[in-house]
């Protein structure tokens, strides 16, 4: 009789194979979803994305899932959005790392058996569960510690294009060449992705400060929102130019305020490796004397 331990991560071998092909097979387009491509509302309700496709594995095995579990599984559309990775991508990537965790236990216990070390079945299984469920959510916490490190390169770019827009304003230029002037000398990720906003609103005749506003809900930054919506009701250029100084002045203390926030935070985060180096020290320092004196 094979054992369970030899049959496992062979079966896992096998479905990780299976898997890999099956999402390089080329797939039999869905009606439905084909259909909903063609409807204008559909395509109209869906999230924007300005990911470029690779081809990879990843994005293969993603788009076989999102074709069988779309609107099942939750992704953070609008982090991926920012960081321009399509979510097929990211769902394959995060199957993949699962499957990989699933299978690497049951392996490292083949490789033990094969050395002569049995292990009870039970160790690599559970093993296999809690490693597939860690690198099943380990990517999605990469995406969001880099969405909220690029959301904050965004924060202190938009008080300086707040300013840029402000003198723009007050020098009497309206509020549509205020934003794109600005945008055009900007430097940075943002800028270039503020410049297409604009030219593509241009070919679609829609407004920029409505491109703007839309950008700034697609990638989930308010600190764009907020001007767009005060130059869709721009008056006054000295009127204007005040709201935009102030949004500026209060998006600069937010993040001094965040700032300060995550230096008390790596503070706190220091505190017990500290603890248990100093603990660790007087261990070696005291425990060789308290040996000598009870051995003596």
């Amino acid at each position: 009789m094979i054992p369970m331990e030899a049959v496992l991560p062979a079966a896992a071998a096998g479905a990780f194979a299976g898997l890999a092909i099956r999402a390089l097979w080329p797939a039999r387009p869905d009606l439905a979803s084909v259909l909903d491509r063609l409807d204008a509302d559909h395509i109209a309700r869906q999230p924007k994305t300005t990911a470029t496709t690779t081809g990879s594995l990843p994005e293969k095995v993603g788009t076989r899932l999102l074709g069988a579990f779309g609107e099942r599984i939750t992704l953070p559309v609008r982090d991926l959005n920012l960081l321009r990775i399509s979510p097929a991508e990211h769902l394959g990537k995060r199957a993949l790392f699962a499957l990989y965790g699933l299978v690497l236990p049951q392996l490292a216990g083949e490789l033990l058996a094969m050395l002569g070390v049995t292990l009870p079945f039970v160790m690599p299984a559970a093993a296999g569960l809690g490693l597939g469920a860690l690198f099943w959510l380990w990517p999605g916490q990469e995406v969001r510690k880099e969405a909220a490190a690029a959301r904050l390169v965004v924060r202190h770019a938009a008080a300086s294009y707040l300013d840029r827009v402000a003198l723009a304003r007050i020098a009497n230029s309206g509020a549509a060449q205020a934003l794109t002037d600005t945008a055009d000398v900007g430097d940075g990720w943002i800028f270039e992705r503020m410049r297409q906003a604009f030219y593509e609103a241009d070919l679609a005749g829609v407004t920029v400060w409505d491109a703007l506003k839309q950008l700034g809900e697609d990638l989930d930054i308010p600190e764009l929102t907020r001007p767009a919506d005060t130059l869709a009701l721009a008056g006054d250029g000295a009127a204007v130019y005040t709201t935009l100084q102030a949004q500026a002045r209060q998006l600069r203390v937010a993040i001094l305020a965040d700032a300060k926030a995550q230096a008390n935070e790596a503070s706190t985060s220091m505190v017990l490796p500290v603890t248990f180096a100093v603990l660790l020290m007087l261990v070696f320092v005291v425990l060789p004397p308290v040996v000598s004196m009870f051995n003596g």
